[in-house]
């Protein structure tokens, strides 16, 4: 993965400065103005958008969660699974949450299971501790 800070280190800021805006509409519950935010920023990462150190897996993570509280779980889905592609530590286990998340409510089980299977894994029960309980209590009846 490639760091922009060093190609170009004011388009950095400027990218980061809009996924924090969005991230703040996010946070603010109007999740039509993050993804806006989102698709500005989008817009700006140079080519190839999804190598760049830090923002890449950052912004797909952001789209995820507007997607995901918008209820539009497809779309959520195919940013976690950006996310999970350009993580930057094999120790983050978000990602498989955040696919198993979409994949749960997609009612697509099979592919739920694995993901939440894997985050499980790696950290037990812990992973699942700031997701609905839904989730683990899925994956625990599954697992027997």
């Amino acid at each position: 993965m490639k760091e922009l800070s060093q190609i170009n280190a004011e388009l950095e800021n400027r990218i980061i400065g809009i996924i924090t805006e969005g991230n703040e509409c996010d946070d603010n519950k109007d999740f039509k103005a993050a993804i806006n935010k989102y698709d500005e920023a989008y817009d700006i990462l140079p080519e190839p958008k999804f190598e760049w150190e830090m923002l890449s897996a950052w912004l797909a993570g952001s789209y995820f969660n507007a997607y995901f509280s918008l209820g539009k779980f497809s779309e959520a889905k195919h940013w976690a699974g950006i996310e999970l592609k350009y993580r930057s530590s094999d120790i983050d286990v978000g990602p498989f949450m955040d696919i198993g998340m979409a994949s749960y409510e997609l009612g697509e089980l099979d592919e739920a299971y694995e993901n939440f299977n894997a985050a499980y894994l790696y950290g037990k029960e812990r992973p699942f501790k700031e997701y609905p309980k839904k989730y683990l209590k899925f994956y625990l009846e599954r697992k027997i």
